[in-house]
């Protein structure tokens, strides 16, 4: 006895197989139709449009007439099939009766109360096939989902690197004039041109500040190539959530350390943007680690926003920063008799 999954599994063929008969048939295509449609009924005797449909692709009168009489027993009232018949009658094309096509060889009602031993036989076989496409599809994702999300990663890393490694390191003065080595901090005014600290002490102060800055983008960069080493080798993302703590750790140190730093006016802005850089770098690291916590596409595209801006500010303070250590080498390289 077929079961219910059976049958609906049967059903499931039977569309399909009408459909594909349906396309064949519209096609011109007539034997592989009519192929596909008498299979199509086979699993399912009561799809009256499939009887109509096999019975335009057959080439035997004899075997149209079994058609449209077959959808006739399942709806009485089908203008089409009455149609048919009457002209075959017409034309005389109906001596010795009607013919079961092949592979129908049994009324409708038969087909339709008891089911073929092949039918039986195909339940399982339908089933199994249904089955083993679920465990394929399944598969596929279970294979999809670790390279997606390894993928995913891997972009974030170098998205990382670009954002987090420093400029070249700006040029410190070797040699400090006198005055300036014991030169008191600079207050700052409103406008730095107003500024009432000699020029030397300017300089003194600029390339104090520089010099203290230098070690931690130094710091930055070798915490920089360490996580794209850890990163680049294979291996799960255990490993890959140790190595960004460690690089979060950094660069929150480096941001910790740079505030407590006193910048001279003239570098005010450079000292605000490489913060700000730091802090979005921060936060970037901190949507990548919930990233791996739960593998949610939003926190990686967060991230990655995080990285783009942090890369900005960076970019512009850096400049700042090397331009203002070239201003100041260039002056360095002047005699103090020189008029300035």
């Amino acid at each position: 006895m077929t079961t219910e999954t059976a049958i609906k599994a049967n059903s499931s063929e039977a569309q399909q197989l009408y459909e594909r008969g349906l396309a064949a048939a519209r096609g011109g295509q007539k034997r592989v139709a009519a192929g596909l449609l008498t299979r199509s009924l086979q699993l399912d005797p009561h799809n009256e449009r499939a009887w109509l449909w096999l019975s335009g692709v057959l080439e035997d009168p004899r075997q149209q007439a079994f058609c449209l009489q077959s959808a006739l027993r399942i709806n009485p009232a089908n203008q089409h099939a009455q149609r048919g018949l009457h002209v075959l009658e017409e034309r005389k094309l109906l001596d010795g009766g009607a013919r079961p096509s092949p592979g129908l060889s049994q009324p409708a009602e038969v087909l339709a109360a008891e089911p073929a031993p092949s039918q039986q036989q195909e339940s399982w076989w339908v089933s199994w096939r249904s089955r083993r496409r679920d465990i394929s599809r399944a598969r596929l994702l279970l294979w999809l989902f670790p390279l997606i999300a390894v993928g995913l990663a891997i972009a974030l890393n170098r998205t990382i690197a670009l954002a987090v490694e420093p400029a070249a390191p700006t040029p410190v003065v070797a040699e400090l004039p006198a005055a300036a080595m014991s030169a008191p901090p600079a207050t700052p005014t409103i406008e730095p041109i107003l500024e009432a600290e000699p020029l030397s002490v300017v300089e003194g102060l600029t390339i104090s500040y520089l010099g203290a800055v230098e070690p931690l983008r130094a710091g930055l960069r070798e915490a920089t190539t360490a996580y794209r080493n850890a990163t680049s080798q294979p291996g799960g993302s255990v490993g890959y959530v140790a190595a960004t703590q460690r690089l979060r750790a950094t660069v929150q140190q480096a941001h910790d350390d740079i505030g407590r730093l006193r910048p001279p006016r003239t570098l005010q802005q450079a000292h605000d943007d490489y913060r700000r850089g730091l802090e979005l770098e921060v936060e970037g690291l901190d949507a990548i680690l919930e990233f791996y916590g739960g593998y949610n596409v939003a926190n990686a595209n967060r991230a990655a926003q995080r990285f783009q801006e942090a890369r900005a500010y960076i970019d512009r303070a850096s400049a700042s920063f090397s331009a203002r250590a070239q201003q100041i080498a260039q002056l360095s390289s002047v005699s103090p008799n020189t008029a300035r």
